[in-house]
């Protein structure tokens, strides 16, 4: 078995019930409210888990390895749930929406990988790309 099989079934499990949140925050709430109260809930909880992990590092030692990624990623995550928020609110469907997004992003994340992080790219991988196009344009007609 992979080592990261586990943590692909949590990273799963937990985005399944992110999707299923997000579909069920309330069209009478704003949307920055809601992620104020989201981010409050996961932010008590990280803390928690710090906690309980039983890290070695201090909080002061943690804090100055920290690098532009832990900012870009709290920023970006914003508007990834906003995003969804509002996706949901119009309509979108849940079947969809997120198989969607994720084609979308991986068919953005190929290039990147190739030009700046070295990684190849097969003729499988093209058969996959081609069959991610194909995959947006049936769910989306």
């Amino acid at each position: 078995m992979p080592t990261y099989f586990l943590p692909l079934i949590l990273t799963i499990v937990a985005n399944t019930l992110y999707q299923l949140s997000t579909r069920g925050v309330s069209h009478n709430v704003d949307p920055f409210f809601s992620l104020m109260v989201t981010y409050g809930v996961a932010l008590l909880g990280s803390f928690i888990l710090y906690l309980v992990s039983g890290s070695q590092q201090s909080l002061s030692v943690n804090f100055h390895s920290l690098n532009w990624a832990s900012i870009t990623m709290g920023l970006s995550i914003i508007f990834v749930e906003f995003g969804y928020m509002l996706s949901y609110k119009s309509g979108a469907p849940i079947g969809s929406t997120a198989m969607t997004v994720n084609i979308a992003i991986t068919l953005l994340l190929i290039p990147i990988g190739m030009l700046f992080l070295q990684e190849s790219f097969t003729l499988r991988n093209t058969i996959g790309v081609i069959l991610a196009v194909v995959a947006i344009y049936l769910l989306n007609s």
